[in-house]
């Protein structure tokens, strides 16, 4: 009898399926690792509902900072996570300034964080939806918070299946995003 163990979560043994193929597809442009990135990829981001949408009115007045992603670790070695940002990227976080509006964004190469402001702590979040191999429908949602004003965001990812039965455990991810 064999038995096959797995711990952690969902793990590169089997790659996510894109919605435009019907094989998996073992180069994905949002996993974790930096070996995955390929410009020819599609993009296949489809909005994550495990982001609640922010009705921020636009600012009078904005602050904008420049930051760039520093490490970002999966809960396991082995995990895929469906990722927005990657590790150096650089981006830009806008948020209202000396304004009642709760409004703030960060824009990085992969997408757009919308999220809210107070004082000058932002929380932003994005994501994506995406099939897996399980047979199962993920979505992650993909955060950015904290103080601009302290030097360092931090960045978490989760996940969870919306989609399916019999699905894997999820991964989890965390990190930084420096402000500069």
């Amino acid at each position: 009898m064999l038995v096959v163990a797995a711990c952690g979560a969902r793990t590169g043994l089997g790659a996510p399926i894109r919605e435009d193929a019907s094989v998996a597809d073992a180069h994905h442009p949002h996993d974790a690792a930096l070996d995955a990135l390929d410009a020819s990829d599609e993009p296949d981001v489809v909005p994550s509902p495990l982001c609640a949408d922010v009705d921020a009115s636009f600012p009078k007045s904005e602050c904008s900072v420049s930051v760039r992603v520093g490490f970002i670790t999966p809960s396991s070695p082995t995990c895929y996570v469906d990722l927005l940002v990657h590790e150096g990227d650089q981006g830009a976080v806008t948020y209202a300034c000396n304004d009642p509006s709760d409004f703030a964004t960060g824009v990085f190469p992969g997408g757009t964080f919308p999220g809210s402001v107070s004082g000058t702590t932002v929380n932003l979040c994005s994501g994506t939806t995406f099939q897996w191999s399980d047979g199962c429908t993920w979505a992650s949602a993909q955060r950015i918070y904290g103080d601009v004003t302290s030097g360092t965001l931090t960045f978490t990812y989760d996940e969870q299946p919306i989609q399916g039965t019999g699905c894997e455990p999820p991964c989890t991810a965390s990190g930084t995003v420096i402000v500069q």
